[in-house]
């Protein structure tokens, strides 16, 4: 993903939120490290849980950490942090696989992905995955998008786990497609250079589906073999 989007006057990637779940955190390695001929640039990781922050400024001292969560406005709000389940946690509760799952409430402060990211910054890749605030976290970030246009990889489980943030999938569309002039694919099927979907197909594909990508620009610039 980073090498098909990676541009070669690139000066700075985004990842709006890396969230390293506890589980994996002790054989997590660096992804690049294995990757001959790395993209050169800028990292930058949107995380709200204190131990997670300091963990990826103790392993990834090059990238630049911000100790919030992303969100359309600037302030503080309240975190659901999922002590039981990390990768679930996030600034609304949301439905959860199990029921007796540990959640304890903390505070935190919230960015604007325009307010914190250089205005100098180059950026090809966008990677949401914020349980059900997608919507919130892209509104933060839509003169970023309209400037860079980079890829957006996000995670999207429909309207039942955006609930309790009070927004739906037909929000996000008007956000990224109507308003923005993005087009969403499937992950699969932008790494296979097929045609993005219209919206009654990202209803049918968020059946099975939680992993889409939004890009703009020709679809033919970006084939598999890339």
């Amino acid at each position: 993903m980073v090498r098909r989007t990676h541009r070669r006057d690139h000066r700075a990637g985004l990842r709006p939120r890396l969230r390293l779940p506890r589980h994996r955190r002790r054989r997590r390695r660096d992804p690049r490290a294995h990757a001959p001929g790395r993209p050169p640039g800028r990292h930058f990781a949107v995380e709200p849980l204190p131990h997670y922050a300091e963990g990826l400024r103790r392993d990834f001292p090059e990238v630049t950490v911000w100790q919030a969560a992303a969100a359309a406005t600037e302030g503080r709000d309240s975190f659901v942090h999922v002590v039981s389940n990390p990768g679930y946690s996030g600034l609304r509760r949301r439905p959860y696989d199990r029921a007796d799952e540990t959640l304890v409430e903390i505070a935190v402060d919230t960015v604007r992905l325009d307010d914190v990211v250089p205005a100098d910054a180059r950026v090809d890749l966008v990677k949401v995955d914020v349980e059900g605030g997608e919507v919130g976290a892209l509104r933060g970030a839509a003169e970023l998008l309209r400037r860079e246009s980079p890829v957006v990889v996000f995670e999207h489980g429909g309207d039942h786990a955006m609930r309790d943030y009070g927004t739906t999938s037909d929000d996000l569309w008007a956000l990224l497609v109507d308003d923005l002039g993005y087009t969403i694919h499937t992950l699969a099927g932008w790494l296979a250079a097929e045609p993005g979907l219209d919206r009654a197909a990202f209803a049918e594909e968020l059946r099975t589906q939680w992993y889409f990508v939004a890009a703009r620009g020709p679809l033919s610039a970006r084939t598999p073999e890339e």
